[in-house]
């Protein structure tokens, strides 16, 4: 494989990380959206499941910003690897 073959593989690899975050935070809105209308309708519960579902909400939800960062993090690292190419 050429050094040009090689940053064009790296430019696609940038463009589909920055496509993947960002179908990442359009999935992120629209979940977070439909949790805060969960949340809303079932405030307060003491059933068992609710509760389950809640925690388990609460546990994707923090996983949201570090897998965000992750796109970020390949896209940033693969646009300095390719400027060392030159």
């Amino acid at each position: 494989m050429s050094v040009g073959e090689v940053k064009t593989t790296l430019r696609a690899a940038i463009e589909a990380a920055l496509q993947g975050r960002d179908a990442f935070d359009r999935a992120s809105a629209g979940a977070n959206a439909a949790s805060e209308a969960a949340e809303a309708i079932l405030n307060h519960s003491r059933n068992e499941d609710v509760s389950a579902v809640q925690q388990a909400l609460d546990t994707a939800r923090a996983e949201v910003e570090p897998t965000r960062r992750r796109f970020v993090n390949i896209a940033e690292h693969t646009s300095r690897y390719l400027n060392r190419l030159g």
